[in-house]
């Protein structure tokens, strides 16, 4: 299944909702303002850095938020065409906002 975080975990408890119902082959996409998770310095990237499935970035939307230099390195940034990849592999699909 494939997970997108939009809202900031300082705004809302979708990420911490969304950790709750990870399976092993889910994969999470963080974007909007969710992408401000990838900030190594802060409690929430502690929660994902372990969490065991593959996290995902959407790379316009840390532009547009200005933190290309500061998201954590081990999170894969993908483009509009890596989300539309990303949506064709999982039949499933679950928006936590």
């Amino acid at each position: 299944m494939l997970h997108t975080v939009t809202r900031s975990p300082f705004q809302s408890h979708a990420l911490t909702q969304c950790l709750q119902f990870i399976c092993p082959d889910d994969e999470i996409l963080l974007l909007e303002d969710a992408v401000i998770v990838a900030l190594s310095e802060n409690i929430y990237f502690d929660l994902i850095k372990n969490i065991g499935v593959k996290i995902y970035l959407l790379e316009a939307d840390i532009i547009a938020r200005g933190l290309q230099d500061k998201c954590d390195k081990g999170l894969d940034v993908i483009d509009y065409k890596g989300f539309v990849l990303l949506t064709e592999r999982h039949n499933k699909h679950m928006k936590w906002a």
